[in-house]
């Protein structure tokens, strides 16, 4: 099922990391501890060069993919098209806003560090780190690099969004 021995030492790790790094998370009292916490200790496992490089590889990469769009697909229900239908027009001018600052972030990005730009655009752009990962690996591009920015983002959103929110909500009288 994997294709380099490094596989079934990544498994392992990415295991133990999921939950050491949960645990840990809920006992820091972290924000979204099932993400920050083994994030944060990858991070720290990347830092003391103690990490193993994992890449799923052939059959195991494509059951992640599968996995992937099976986690995002079954999450559609009968309603949630119908609501999304009368929100079209709104959302498709909202995507295609973010779709242009992400491509002008990207433009910045790839002339100051050198990347290709398609590379910076799938760095930067939002939405799911998965999907994101999936078309990187799918375009043959830098998924290194991309997933990288990806969790730096990530990670910054979900440790900061907390905060931002509750200081609104004093902003406003409301707390």
């Amino acid at each position: 099922m994997v294709t380099n021995p490094h596989q079934a030492t990544g498994l392992i790790q990415i295991a133990l990391v999921c939950v050491v790094g949960m645990r840990a998370g809920r006992r820091l009292s972290l924000p979204a501890p099932a993400v920050l916490g083994p994030m944060a200790l990858t991070a720290l496992l990347l830092m003391a060069g103690s990490s193993y490089t994992f890449t799923p590889a052939g059959p195991l990469r494509d059951l992640a993919f599968v996995l992937v769009g099976l986690e995002v697909g079954l999450r559609f229900s009968r309603a949630s098209v119908r609501s999304m239908r009368r929100l079209a027009p709104y959302l498709l001018g909202a995507i295609g806003l973010v779709c242009l600052a992400c491509a002008a972030l990207a433009w910045c990005l790839a002339v100051v560090t050198g990347m290709p730009f398609l590379d910076a655009y799938l760095a930067t752009t939002p939405g799911g780190i998965n999907a994101v990962v999936a078309t990187a690996a799918g375009a043959g591009r830098d998924v290194v690099v991309i997933s990288a920015v990806q969790s730096i983002r990530l990670f910054v959103v979900v440790l900061l969004t907390p905060s931002i929110i509750r200081w609104i909500i004093r902003r406003r009288g409301g707390g």
